[in-house]
């Protein structure tokens, strides 16, 4: 006599290991009826009942949202991220800004310091021997100035090395530890491809830049002549042997601004040359 399938089980699917009690899951015609109804309640092979697979829809669907709402946060967080940044640059650009405002007007009093002391102060004794100041004074020249942080100059080079007297034994002392050769300008996160503008022609934006210094004074000068000027000394050169630097660095200056003028003016009328030549064509 075959067995029957006890109450409720045909309604909801078969899962194995889940049967009532008294009922032999190895029983044959057990088995096959369990399949029958199995196969036609969940055609799909599913295992849930409709109560079950609502709760795990409703489940994966909270998780889509919680996902959403997740990436929705990721992108506001990159979106502040990213003002916060541009904020923050536009600060340090700002910060720059006001620093550069700072050391031009400490240039400009200085510079106006420095010219008082020059048109009011008699002119100094220059020294003319090699190591006429000993090696000692120097050493604590620059140290003296190191500890005030004023050195190595930055602000009003060409006049504090005209009329600051222990800069002007700086310029003029030569021995064998202070040799006045020019050395490579070194490179920094600031100053990366390791060139400044000469103090010596360069003044305002009319600029000749250099990847040389003087090793004692520290001060960025051209050992290359300029066009036209190949007989002359070098502005390294000059910067330690003019009497007075002032007029070497308006002469070289105006030099290199009259040089600069005369090509930009020979380039266009090269172009209006090579315009004229092509009307005529």
């Amino acid at each position: 006599m075959p067995r029957t399938i006890p109450k409720g089980l045909p309604t909801s699917p078969i899962i194995p290991g889940h049967f009532a009690e008294g009922v032999n899951e190895d029983d044959d015609d057990f088995a096959t009826a369990a399949a029958a109804a199995t196969a036609n309640d969940n055609p799909d092979g599913l295992t849930l009942n409709n109560a079950d697979s609502r709760a795990l829809l409703q489940y994966v669907r909270s998780l889509q949202e919680g996902q959403t709402h997740q990436t929705q946060l990721i992108m506001k967080l990159n979106k502040t991220v990213l003002t916060t940044r541009s904020m923050i640059n536009e600060l340090i650009v700002t910060q720059n800004e006001l620093k550069e405002e700072v050391e031009r007007l400490k240039a400009s009093s200085l510079c106006d310091g420095c010219k008082l002391k020059a048109e009011t102060a008699p002119p100094l004794p220059l020294p003319t021997v090699a190591g006429q100041t000993p090696d000692e004074e120097i050493n604590a020249i620059i140290e003296a100035r190191r500890r005030k942080g004023t050195w190595p100059v930055k602000l009003s080079t060409v006049n504090c090395f005209s009329v600051q007297e222990d800069l002007v034994k700086i310029r003029f002392h030569h021995s064998e530890r202070h040799q006045h050769i020019p050395i490579r300008i070194p490179k920094d996160e600031k100053n990366k491809d390791g060139t400044k503008p000469c103090k010596l022609c360069s003044e305002g934006k009319v600029r000749r830049k250099t990847t040389w210094m003087c090793a004692t004074c520290e001060v960025p000068l051209c050992t290359r002549p300029m066009l036209g000027e190949e007989d002359t000394p070098t502005h390294h050169q000059q910067w330690h042997q003019a009497r007075d630097l002032v007029a070497a660095h308006a002469k070289c200056h105006l030099d290199l601004k009259d040089g600069r003028d005369s090509r930009k003016r020979a380039k266009t009328e090269e172009t209006k040359f090579d315009g004229d030549e092509l009307k005529l064509e």
